[in-house]
Parts: structure tokens; C-alpha cells; sequence
């Protein structure tokens, strides 16, 4: 019997996998168009995030008025569905450093806008493209980081989007990169997770398993947390990358999870929210999120916001661990939430909105809804 449960789980994993691996590859929807699930990123007075119709939206982050709008390149490289594609995919949050919007495409393309006026300062590479691109982009220094689809890291120039370095691995990469002191932490679907020098994009460690990884990582006082398709998730040592202790739940952590008052908040796809301590690992505590969780939770306060694929939006006291649940959206939501004071930014895969929320009055302050 146990043998027949593990076969049947796998062969669930399996089409779960091969129908991710559809929806990325722009192969899956009436209108035949990567979807995309860019998270919102507040920098200043915008609120800024990658539409599913392939633009670049610079909202002003208190009444949802669009500063400026940039449609990116409008076909896709690698998709598998090479004509039918006229919009492409924009998986990564934007990042801004310094004044300046970092974005990467399905399309193979990082572009960095000045975030001022919109206008662009570079695009990489400046002909042609990479292998198609889920990861986002971690700025840090006078670099950035991110990895592509055919599994090699780069590092770029800020100033002028020069290559730096580039990492091949064994295979593609969807996390986004995780830069802590002089390290660059990303995992791959090799089974693996690199921590590579800032500098020089030489390995220091590597930790393998025997599953792919396609979660990005967290690092929190000197401990990376990952969740693999193994089902589990890991706490690694940084300055090393040996194992602190692992956590077996019965599916995938697609979602980061967030670290606060030494507990780790890790949403699964099983519906629940594991509450692990942060040092051992142990469980301790379960909570039923009524739903599957794919979206990256976020820390408000002493509140940790959660978002349900359903788009129930629900706050976990980090102390109390008590749930409160915020609104409901009845719409699906994938892409990470945001935080920034008190507001919470929610970017809806289906009727694309944006919705700010105040989670303690429990109210919706603006939509913005995509055209």
C-alpha cells in the first residue's frame, strides 16, 4: 500500500510539473500568451510591476494612476509556441537600485528603465537574447544577478549592463538569485543550490539532493531556507552550505517563506502554513489556509501576509500565530505579495488588477485593472 501511494503521488507531481512547465512555456490559455506573475515592487511614490500584457506599469502607489507604461519586447524566444506569441511573459518583480528599474523577460532580455520618467538606460543583451528568463533580479553593489532558462548566472554591470560573469550550471534556473555579504545563493532544476562569489561567480559550496529546485531561497542570520520538489525544506548553512536540519511536508513550497521572531512561515501547495522554528526546524504549528499557496508571503509589522491561489488574503500574527483573514479577491494570485508601511499590494493572474489594501481596517484603498 505504501509503495501504490508514493507511485500515485509522484505521478500526481509529475503532471503538476509537466503543467507548470506548460503555463511557462506560453503553451496553456485561449489567448496564447506567456501569463506571467511579476510581483509589485514600491519604490518611492510608484507602485511598479510587469503586466501580463508585457509592459512595465509605474502606478503613483497612493491612488493607482499610471506615471508611465513601456510595452517590452513583443516576441518571445525559446517559448515553444514561436508565432502564436505577440506579448511576453515578465515572471521577476522589477527591482530599483539607485534610481533605476531592473526587469527580466521570458523573452531572454534584462532592460533597465531610469525610473524618473521611464526612459530606457539599457537592455541586455543589446542583440539578440538569452534563453528565456523566470528568474528575477537581485541588485546589490554595482552588480546585478540573475540566471536564465538554459541555467547560467550572469552578473551585470549597473551602470552600463556589461556582462561581469557569467556560471553555467547543469540545468535551467527559475529562482530568483539571493545575494547575502559576498555571496550569490540560487538554486537550479540540477538538484542543486550555488552559493557563487559576488566577484568572480567561482563556486564556494554547493548542497545537491535528489529533487530539482525552483523556489528562491531566503537567507535570514546566516541560514538559507529553500524549498525543494522533494517536498522539503531546507535550512543550509551559508558560510558552508551544510545542512541545519530539513522538513518533509506532504507537497511543494513553491512559495518563499518568510523568517520573523525566530519562527520560520513557510505556505505550502497542501493548504497549510507550516510555523517551523527557525533553528531546529521542528513544527510548531499548522495553519489551514482553506487553499492552496503559491504566492511568496510577505512581513507587515508583526503580521505576516499570506495570499491564497484563490486570492483569500489572510494576516498571521508572528507571536500569536493567530489568523485573521483580511478580504477575499475571488481571483487567482500567483505573484508575490508586497508590503510597504501600511499597505499591502496584491497583483491579481486573473482579470489582472492590482488591488492596495489596508489589512487592519481590511479595506481596499484603490484597483488599478489592467488593459
Amino acid at each position: 500500500m505504501f509503495k501504490t501511494n508514493r507511485i500515485s503521488k509522484k505521478i500526481v507531481l509529475l503532471f503538476s510539473l509537466i503543467g507548470i512547465l506548460a503555463v511557462l512555456s506560453g503553451c496553456m490559455g485561449a489567448s496564447q500568451k506567456p501569463l506571467g506573475w511579476s510581483g509589485v515592487l514600491v519604490s518611492d511614490n510608484d507602485a511598479i510591476f510587469g503586466s501580463m500584457t508585457g509592459k512595465l506599469i509605474a502606478l503613483n502607489k497612493d491612488a493607482s494612476t499610471p506615471r508611465y507604461q513601456v510595452t517590452l519586447e513583443t516576441t518571445t524566444n525559446g517559448g515553444g509556441c514561436a508565432g502564436a506569441v505577440t506579448t511576453v511573459g515578465i515572471y521577476g518583480t522589477p527591482v530599483v537600485s539607485d534610481g533605476v528599474i531592473y526587469i527580466s523577460t521570458y523573452g531572454g532580455k534584462v532592460y533597465a528603465y531610469n525610473q524618473a520618467d521611464g526612459s530606457l538606460k539599457w537592455v541586455y543583451p543589446g542583440t539578440g537574447s538569452l534563453s528565456a528568463i523566470v528568474s528575477g533580479i537581485a541588485p546589490n553593489g554595482d552588480k546585478i544577478f540573475f540566471a536564465d532558462t538554459n541555467g547560467v548566472v550572469y552578473a551585470l554591470s549597473k551602470a552600463d549592463g556589461q556582462k561581469v560573469w557569467e556560471y553555467q550550471t547543469g540545468a535551467k534556473i527559475w529562482a530568483s538569485p539571493v545575494v547575502d555579504g559576498d555571496l550569490v545563493i540560487v538554486p537550479g532544476f540540477d538538484k542543486k543550490v550555488y552559493a557563487l562569489d559576488i566577484n568572480t561567480g567561482s563556486p564556494v559550496w554547493t548542497f545537491e539532493t535528489q529533487s530539482p529546485f525552483a523556489s528562491a531561497p531566503v537567507v535570514d542570520n546566516g541560514v538559507v531556507y529553500v524549498g525543494c520538489f522533494d517536498r522539503n525544506l531546507y535550512a543550509l548553512d551559508l558560510e558552508d552550505g551544510s545542512q541545519k536540519w530539513v522538513f518533509e511536508s506532504p507537497n511543494w513550497f513553491w512559495a518563499t517563506p518568510v523568517v520573523a521572531d525566530g519562527k520560520v512561515f513557510a505556505p505550502n501547495l497542501d493548504g497549510n502554513t507550516y510555523v517551523l522554528d527557525a533553528l531546529t526546524g521542528s513544527q510548531i504549528k499548522v495553519i489551514d489556509m482553506t487553499d492552496e499557496v503559491a504566492s511568496s508571503p510577505a512581513l507587515l509589522g508583526d503580521n505576516v501576509i499570506v495570499a491564497t491561489k484563490t486570492g483569500k488574503i489572510f494576516s498571521i500574527n508572528v507571536n500569536t500565530m493567530e489568523m485573521k483573514a483580511v478580504t477575499d479577491l475571488a481571483l487567482k494570485v500567483i505573484a508575490p505579495v508586497t508590503v510597504s508601511g501600511e499597505v499591502v499590494y496584491i497583483h491579481t493572474q486573473e482579470d489582472e488588477t492590482v488591488y492596495a489594501i489596508n489589512p487592519e481596517s481590511r479595506t481596499i484603498i484603490w484597483t488599478f485593472v489592467v488593459s
